[in-house]
Formats: structure tokens, C-alpha cells, sequence
């Protein structure tokens, strides 16, 4: 007899936090084909299967409550009146997707393939990694958002002798702006002479567990283990306060001779590899100098931004003028990192060759889940093919635009199912020469 199908695989993928392909091919490794949708049901013996695999990544996900969304001002919001517009007006939807891709500019980066231009890049030594806020998140470094709340929820409960619990929940329900806590927190250490950077690092450095394994380091490593000789990385440049990348490569039991570079006079010998913390360097032990200020908030930003001279902008716009960059773990959403990308690629003249960014592709089980379609009454679904084709042209609708804000700064795409294919792109690189 088969056994009853009886969870929708899109209910799984949320709860398991993992892409449509890895569920698929885990569940197809171990004899059990599924077709693959989100919308597909799976049996409680396959939910096991998927259960066994990745129970680990529960709770990585938080869900929103499934009944309300509340506003500022308390007024409840009805989530099944505002799917049911959502849902009916794409199912009543005769739009032309194929049409309004077409209108979309056509790249104007050159067409050639990304690997082979990060192959040549490698071999001439002149590429260079980008390391965002991204890379570091696996080792249980807080996300930006979740460094201010951190630091917010120690301040209230310094300065207002507010118990721990509430000042979690007012960060919990209010969240307060980005700029806004960095603005509040800087004044908060300035107004009580205690050291912005020393907190800061505790806080970072809180959760870390720097002996996690991980591929993407790995060969990360591996590039760097020829400095002075050829090939090798020009250099790296990385947006992050840790020193991750530093402790690894202590790590590996080979003398590799590498600079790091968080402030002005700091000179890099021949054979040395350079690490350029341009937003601050804090490693975990060790006395805290001038050297180690960090940009956070808005006035480092600011100061950053009217300061085309500064060390760390003079460095970027060098590096990518003259090299190929290759942007892991980076979103190019940061507005002075788009303004000295504008810069270098007004510099480069007709000498434009294109750096690359490494993005992941949204699939449809995510948006289905943005979209919480599936919690909705059957009536309000009743289209599902209609639906998810809709869906997927949005996603193609958003890669176009995507690609095109990042070509505008000579930078070109390459799309990833799953991050887990960075480490194989960055193997390739390194083996193209050997």
C-alpha cells in the first residue's frame, strides 16, 4: 500500500531552511523520487529522510506570526484579506512577462566567460577576493543588524537599568533603523568615555567558533599559500571587523607571510599578502590602538564618503582600477562602495575589464514562503500553476535588473543554486594554472 502523502514539500523547505534542489536530490540519493515543486507532497517517511539530513538548520529561520501583522500604530492588519488581493490579482493577471524582460537593457559587460577571465586574472596575479559580511556569518559572527541589537539591548540595560528580557523586547518588536542605533550607540559610548571598539568586539566575538569547518575558507587558504610567488592573489580586500581569515591561516601549519592592513603607514613587503580590513580591524586578543577605529554608523560613514583621499578609499579604488575582483558574500549595496566602483570604472578608459560577483539565485520555494501562499485557504490557491509561473517570471525579472545594476559598475554576475558552489568556482580558479 503507498503511504499517504502528507506534508507540502514547501512546508519543509521553510522548516529545514534549505533550496527545492538539495531536498530533491537528497531525497532522490536515498531511493525516494519526488517531482520537483514546492507545491508537491512528500509522506512522513520521506519528511524523516529530510528530517535525518538537515534537522540542524531548525530554527535558523524565524517565522512571522501567521494570523497578524501589526503596525506602529496597533492597528491589526488581516493576513488572509491582504493574500487573498495578492493571490487573486495574480491569478486574474494577463501580463506579458516576456515582453517587459525584453525592455530590460542589454548587459554591456563583455560576454566572455567569467571563469576564464578569473583563470587569466590568476595567472597574471591580479585578482583580488572581496570579502563581505557574508563569508563570516557560518562561524557565528552576528549579522550587522544583529551586531546593533546586541550592542542596543547592553546599552538600555546600562544606562536605564532596564532588565534583560525588556530589552530584548523592545528590540524584538520596535527593531530600530540601522542608522539610527549606530548614531544612538556611538553617542551612548562617547557620553560615557568607554571604548566603542572594545564593546563592539566583545560582541562580535560573543558566539564565534572560529574551528568550524568550513570549504569556502578552505580555499580561501589555498590561494593564499604563495605569496611573492606566481600565481598568486594580488590581494584581499574584506569589509569585516574579525580576524577569521587571519586565525585560519595562522592555523594551517605553513609560514605564509601575510600583512594585514587597517590603517595609514602600515607597509606591505614583496612577498607579503595583504589583507585590507578597509571598514576596521579587531582581532580578538590583543591590546586596541587608534589604529583599530572602526566605520560604524553614520559619521564614519560620512567622514568615509567626503574623504575620496582617505587610506582605505585611495586602496579600494586602486584595486579596482587595475585588478579583477571577484565579490563573495558582498550584496554592492553599500553607497560608498558603489561610488569608488564608479570611480575605477571611469578610470579603467577602454581598459574595462569586468570584475564578478558571486549571487544566489531565488527560487521559487523561497518567494512561496515570503508569500506564506500555502498557509492560505485552498480557494485562494486554487491556480497553482498560474501562480508559480508568475513567480519564476518575477524571479527572472529580478536577476535582469540585478545584472544590470552590477554591470553598471563593470562588475557581471554569476549565479549559484547554493552558496555551497563557491568553494568548487574558487577550486577551478586555483587548479586552472597548476
Amino acid at each position: 500500500m503507498t503511504e499517504k502523502k502528507v506534508l507540502r514539500l514547501n512546508k519543509v523547505l521553510r522548516e529545514f531552511n534549505i533550496s527545492l534542489d538539495r531536498a530533491v536530490e537528497h531525497l532522490s540519493s536515498q531511493g525516494y523520487e519526488i517531482e520537483p515543486r514546492p507545491t508537491t507532497k512528500i509522506s512522513k517517511e520521506e519528511y524523516d529522510i529530510l528530517y535525518k539530513k538537515f534537522k540542524h538548520n531548525q530554527g535558523s529561520i524565524k517565522r512571522e506570526n501567521k494570523v497578524f501583522n501589526q503596525n506602529p500604530f496597533g492597528d491589526e492588519i488581516d493576513i488572509e484579506t491582504r493574500f487573498k488581493k495578492i493571490i487573486d490579482s495574480i491569478q486574474s493577471s494577463d501580463f506579458d512577462f516576456s515582453n517587459i524582460i525584453d525592455s530590460i537593457p542589454k548587459l554591456t559587460i563583455n560576454p566572455k566567460s567569467p571563469l576564464k577571465y578569473l583563470y587569466e586574472s590568476f595567472e597574471k596575479d591580479k585578482l583580488v577576493l572581496i570579502l563581505g559580511a557574508g563569508v563570516s556569518i557560518e562561524f557565528g559572527v552576528p549579522s550587522w543588524s544583529n551586531l546593533l541589537q546586541l550592542l542596543m539591548v547592553h546599552t538600555i540595560e546600562k544606562k536605564a537599568k532596564t532588565p534583560d528580557t525588556l530589552s530584548k523586547l523592545f528590540n524584538e518588536i520596535f527593531a530600530p533603523n540601522p542608522l539610527i542605533s549606530g548614531r544612538y550607540l556611538q553617542h551612548y559610548f562617547e557620553e560615557n568615555n568607554s571604548s566603542f571598539e572594545t564593546m563592539v568586539r566583545e560582541v562580535l566575538y560573543s558566539n564565534i567558533n572560529k574551528e568550524k569547518q568550513s570549504l569556502l575558507f578552505d580555499e580561501i587558504i589555498k590561494l593564499c599559500v604563495a605569496p611573492g610567488k606566481s600565481p598568486n592573489l594580488d590581494s584581499i580586500i574584506t569589509y569585516n571587523f574579525d580576524d577569521i581569515l587571519e586565525s585560519k591561516l595562522e592555523k594551517t601549519g605553513l609560514e605564509i607571510p601575510y600583512k594585514t592592513i587597517h590603517g595609514i603607514g602600515m607597509e606591505i613587503k614583496n612577498d607579503e599578502l595583504p589583507i585590507y580590513h578597509v571598514h576596521g580591524y579587531l582581532p580578538e586578543n590583543g591590546k586596541l590602538n587608534s589604529s583599530h577605529k572602526i566605520t560604524f554608523g553614520e559619521n564614519n560613514y560620512h567622514e568615509q564618503y567626503s574623504n575620496i583621499y582617505s587610506w582605505n578609499n585611495i586602496v579600494q579604488i586602486n584595486k579596482f582600477r587595475d585588478n579583477t575582483c571577484i565579490f563573495i558574500g558582498s550584496s554592492l549595496t553599500d553607497p560608498n562602495i558603489r561610488r569608488l566602483l564608479d570611480i575605477a570604472y571611469e578610470q579603467k578608459g577602454n581598459k574595462k575589464r569586468g570584475h564578478y560577483i558571486i549571487k544566489k539565485r531565488v527560487n521559487i520555494g523561497y518567494l512561496l514562503n515570503k508569500l506564506d501562499v500555502y498557509e492560505m485557504p485552498k480557494e485562494l490557491i486554487s491556480n497553482e500553476e498560474k501562480l508559480e509561473q508568475v513567480l519564476n517570471n518575477l524571479i527572472e525579472l529580478y536577476e535582469k535588473f540585478e545584472e544590470n545594476d552590477s554591470s553598471s559598475f563593470g562588475v557581471q554576475t554569476i549565479w549559484v543554486k547554493d552558496w555551497d558552489e563557491i568553494p568548487e568556482i574558487l577550486r577551478k580558479v586555483r587548479e586552472s594554472v597548476t
